[in-house]
């Protein structure tokens, strides 16, 4: 089977695979592996095996299992986990920031964020966001200066997942499953979320993203004010 994974996902992700897992992975050279697996009927390992070497493209692995694909799913989708994004990767979510105070940065940080684009400025000491901005929209190629902005905002919306590509049985042949792995692929993450700078019960102050669900339009400014 060959598997692969979104995101730019660590070398810490690919050792928690390979101890963690309970069957067998193969990282290896693309063009290694696909000596090794056949190019061609003539030099395949096994019948038909060498039809699954035109998935071994990009950031991808072997695995080796007698598990179903929807067995593996379950299993793979314990691995995700969110990160924040990098400059160049799509955004995998449509981003608001809430307007009103901000008390959880320090008022040295109101000309950091004037500087990323973002309407500040100081009331008594204290940030405060002019209007609901935007930093960014879900499939939106991320800037460095967006990416600034979300890690500020402790706003992880990058994740990494792992999908399965293709599967090689024997005496069936290869199976193309990105197709049908990808609607069984499960995200925490939601499409558009309206980030508030909220008071919890230990007296501090959180950044904490809710789901926003009036795609397209502008989010309320009450939703800042909530306690």
């Amino acid at each position: 089977m060959i598997m692969t994974w979104i995101e730019e996902g660590s070398s810490l992700y690919h050792y928690q695979l390979q101890s963690s897992f309970v069957h067998r992975l193969l990282f290896g050279v693309n063009k290694v592996t696909t000596l090794a697996l056949g190019k061609t009927h003539e030099d395949s390992y096994r019948p038909k095996l060498h039809l699954l070497s035109k998935y071994l493209k990009g950031q991808c692995a072997l695995l080796f299992s007698r598990s179903s694909p929807s067995e593996l799913r379950e299993q793979l989708d314990a691995f995700r986990s969110s990160e924040y994004s990098r400059p160049g990767v799509l955004a995998e979510q449509t981003v608001w920031i809430a307007s009103g105070p901000l008390p959880k940065f320090p008022h040295s940080i109101e000309p950091v964020l004037r500087q990323l684009g973002m309407p500040v400025k100081l009331v008594k000491g204290v940030v405060h966001l002019e209007r609901e901005y935007l930093v960014c929209r879900r499939g939106d190629v991320l800037s460095p200066e967006q990416c600034r902005i979300l890690k500020l905002f402790q706003i992880e919306i990058s994740e990494f997942r792992v999908g399965l590509l293709a599967v090689w049985t024997d005496g069936e042949g290869v199976e193309e499953l990105t197709e049908k792995d990808s609607c069984m692929m499960r995200t925490s993450l939601h499409p558009e979320v309206l980030v508030v700078c909220k008071q919890l019960d230990d007296g501090l102050y959180y950044f904490i993203p809710q789901p926003y669900e009036n795609k397209g339009e502008s989010p309320v400014n009450e939703a800042m004010e909530e306690d």
